[in-house]
């Protein structure tokens, strides 16, 4: 028997860990970080007044953007049910295109990458996602290793009374 995968609520975990964290950074006037919206050109509604039916206006950028004791912060956030790797396939070209712009104008750029199997949180700096990228553009390997993640990415996890303080972990923002 087939079964479809439901993708439909991967990352939600993951997504209301940054929420809760960036709500708490707004509140102790630490960072404003706001989730970026998609936008949507609406066709049809349903009976509760939800959308039945559109299509994305264009591309979105990247899922949070926000700013930090002056400093201008742009990333993505990505889950993987893979315990081994990441799969690039998971990021979209105009995502990196996005967090290499924003870095080009002295931003912090960055991917936030939970690790579900592991319960593991890895912060992947823009330079370090970029040369991972175009090496798989180039027709080499088409995922980043976890082990990878271990040995070179920024750990992240609970502080200052925040189940996932992304924030903490950056060396910019401390």
């Amino acid at each position: 028997m087939n079964r479809s995968v439901n993708y439909a609520n991967r990352g939600k975990s993951l997504e209301i860990a940054i929420e809760t964290a960036n709500a708490q950074y707004d509140a102790r006037k630490v960072a404003l970080i706001d989730k970026v919206a998609v936008p949507v050109k609406v066709k049809s509604l349903n009976k509760e007044g939800r959308v039945a039916d559109g299509w994305y206006e264009h591309k979105s950028t990247v899922d949070y953007k926000g700013i930090s004791n002056g400093i201008s912060l742009a990333f993505d956030a990505k889950s993987t049910t893979n315990k081994a790797s990441f799969p690039l396939k998971n990021i979209k070209h105009h995502q990196i295109a996005y967090l290499r712009k924003h870095q080009q104008q002295k931003g912090v750029s960055f991917m936030l990458i939970e690790f579900a199997a592991h319960h593991e949180h890895y912060i992947i700096m823009f330079d370090q996602l970029a040369e991972w990228w175009s090496e798989a553009i180039k027709g080499g390997r088409k995922s980043i290793p976890h082990q990878f993640f271990i040995d070179q990415c920024i750990r992240c996890g609970p502080g200052r009374g925040i189940a996932l303080d992304y924030l903490a972990s950056l060396p910019q923002f401390q």
